[in-house]
């Protein structure tokens, strides 16, 4: 295994520089010709230590911090991102900033060539480290840019909401929208290492942090039944900011990722299970042109409803389990049918067009994630598009 010491190293650096209550997973993906892994550090108020932290992966590098510009306008006198700054500016060679806007808007062809572009006029070899210092957005484009800048450059993630914390900051998926669909253009490329700083989640919209607590009930619904029962009697303190269950949840989202992708990094199989209700959520989004009226986590929700509301109809799953699971959602704020989208016209027909681009599908065959039970998802190929239009036009 490459790196198979970092997590004793990092857990013994830890315990040196004081820093307690914190979380290392190690993701470990097993390749035909060499296997790797890297660790996922989550902790409450780290990021003031990231350089010791990093240190393994940014000592005397040139890095450059690709950052959501939420972080460069943000007033508060506790600003983490200039505490991050700080931390690792004592270990690197030079630091560079690029700064992007945050959401999916920015996740397009013009805005990657941007980057690209200021990457290279500051010079650069393939000992450059680039830091995604956001949310999901941040870390696809620069994952992406990582990947294809001197045909793959190392790269850290650095999420700072909550669903890049669960989710897109774990398993190399990086990419931009096209104007066609989401996420069609991108690359596999796993980051050095995930920093994970729950005391960052405050700085979130109450919007946004709902938002991807449905990313988080995604991973109960998939294969952990007593998860999704912890989240169901939990939600309201996890609504609260309470640390310990902050980190418990997070914790339990990457080590069920890290579990799916071991195998399969590239999506090939038992991968396609994390994209459980996206299939629904992208051609959603992709109708609001990603402008903002629905976000990626709202999106999903309702996805994952539909996604049980259909493994029902086509009688995988029973009407309780379906039932249980809306109600959570709607527990949590969060929109769990196509009529709670109020600004967005959405049409059966352009719906069935949106599902022929996902990436699941295999020979014109359309593949959704089911459910045949709170717990245990399954990939359905070849799901009719007469049912699909049927059952569509019940929803709209």
């Amino acid at each position: 295994m490459i790196r198979r010491h970092v997590n004793k190293s990092i857990s013994q650096l830890l315990k040196k520089i004081n820093i307690m209550n914190t979380k290392i997973l190690n993701v470990s993906l097993n390749r035909k010709v060499e296997n790797l892994s890297y660790p996922i550090i989550i902790g409450d108020n780290i990021l003031s230590s990231s350089g010791e932290i990093l240190k393994e992966f940014i000592y005397k590098k040139n890095v450059i911090v690709i950052y959501d510009s939420f972080f460069s306008v943000k007033t508060s006198p506790n600003n983490e991102f200039e505490e991050f700054v700080q931390s690792i500016n004592k270990l690197t060679t030079t630091l560079n900033f690029i700064d992007i806007p945050g959401g999916d808007q920015t996740k397009n062809i013009n805005q990657l060539n941007e980057i690209i572009e200021k990457v290279l006029t500051n010079g650069i070899d393939r000992q450059n480290v680039i830091i995604a210092f956001g949310g999901g957005v941040i870390g696809d484009i620069a994952g992406f840019a990582a990947s294809i800048l001197l045909r793959g450059i190392n790269y850290i993630q650095v999420p700072t909401t909550l669903l890049s914390q669960v989710d897109s900051s774990v398993g190399g998926k990086t990419g931009i929208n096209s104007k066609i669909g989401k996420n069609l253009i991108g690359s596999f490329h796993q980051p050095q290492a995930v920093l994970a700083d729950i005391n960052i989640l405050k700085t979130l919209p109450n919007r946004e942090f709902r938002a991807g607590f449905a990313e988080v009930v995604k991973y109960g619904l998939i294969k952990d039944l007593e998860f999704f029962n912890w989240l169901n009697q939990e939600y309201d303190s996890i609504f609260i900011y309470d640390k310990i269950k902050l980190q418990k949840m997070i914790t339990k989202s990457c080590e069920i990722k890290a579990e799916i992708i071991k195998n399969d990094e590239k999506e090939g199989g038992k991968r396609a299970l994390l994209n459980l209700g996206h299939t629904f959520a992208h051609a959603i989004e992709s109708f609001g042109n990603f402008d903002g009226r629905i976000i990626h986590g709202e999106a999903v929700s309702i996805g994952i409803c539909l996604a049980f509301r259909l493994s029902n109809k086509l009688c995988f799953c029973s009407t309780d389990d379906t039932k249980k699971v809306i109600n959570l959602f709607q527990k949590s704020k969060l929109p769990t049918s196509l009529h709670d989208i109020k600004k967005i016209s959405i049409s059966t027909s352009g719906m069935i067009q949106k599902f022929k681009l996902d990436k699941k599908n295999r020979q014109n065959e359309l593949t959704f994630i089911l459910n045949k039970r709170i717990g245990e998802s399954f990939i359905k190929h070849n799901v009719s598009v007469n049912v699909l239009t049927q059952f569509l036009n019940e929803e709209i």
